[in-house]
């Protein structure tokens, strides 16, 4: 491993625990990255690795964004509909249970996450670049 890999596995490091330290790591992570891509001092593999752990911070980051506004929202209003204009313990219910919901969808996105991770990680420790799949806009 040369003195250039070692950084990426830091940030990969710091990617990979951002689920535990709630995003803090993550933050540090991506915030080396551009600073090593502004640099460019790193190979084509490397470099790949760097964007792709930005892609995917943001990725994810938005996501649970939408999701934390989507359940607070839904959550809210049902709440307040049972409280101030028709009380009914269906409507109680269904505002109760729609964290829960979201809860599973996070779970599953950070399992998500750390498959996303280890495949980067295996990548890199076997030299290949990640490879952007095309978008629709490429064509």
């Amino acid at each position: 491993m040369n003195k250039h890999h070692k950084g990426i596995w830091y940030a990969y490091i710091g990617s990979f625990l951002t689920p535990f330290t709630l995003m803090l790591s993550g933050v540090i992570a991506i915030v080396y990255a551009g600073y090593r891509l502004d640099k460019d001092e790193d190979g084509e593999v490397v470099n790949s690795h760097y964007y792709g752990l930005i892609r995917s911070f943001f990725l994810f980051l938005t996501f649970f964004v939408v999701l934390i506004v989507t359940i607070a929202t839904s959550n809210g209003v049902l709440i307040g509909v049972n409280d101030y204009w028709i009380k009914n313990s269906a409507i109680e219910e269904i505002a109760y249970f729609i964290p829960i919901i979201g809860g599973v969808i996070s779970a599953i996105a950070i399992v998500i996450w750390f498959v996303r991770m280890f495949k980067g990680m295996r990548l890199l420790r076997d030299d290949k670049p990640i490879v952007q799949k095309k978008s629709l806009h490429q064509f």
